[in-house]
């Protein structure tokens, strides 16, 4: 999983990462559709992690991936960081994917 590193030297920082601003995406597969995942961020801050290209046909086979994104991300924009994200068992897979990707995605845009 993707770590934040605090800056020790500087007490009035939050723990985070710099990032190459600009937008990212990365595509999940859900069985036979696909889907992206949009992740605005700038220097410092993750600010938006959205699906798009979501169709009513995922929506309805996976009711259960715009609640758990929203979730997470509330969570990530919350501590701007991926440790410690909570999830109910139900959605528990939903939820690792989903995490996964937003992880492969911050990826891109490292420094």
């Amino acid at each position: 999983m993707l770590m934040f590193f605090s800056d020790e030297k500087n007490d009035n920082q939050n723990s985070a990462m710099a990032y190459v601003p600009g937008i990212y995406t990365t595509s999940l597969s859900l069985g036979q559709n696909n889907v992206e995942l949009e992740i605005v961020l700038d220097k410092d801050n993750i600010n938006s992690i959205r699906l798009v290209s979501l169709d009513e046909a995922v929506t309805t086979i996976y009711p259960l991936i715009e609640p758990a994104l929203n979730s997470i991300a509330e969570q990530i924009y919350d501590t701007q960081s991926l440790e410690n994200i909570a999830f109910s068992d139900e959605n528990r897979y939903t939820s690792t994917v989903l995490l996964n990707a937003i992880e492969t995605t911050l990826e891109k845009a490292a420094p």
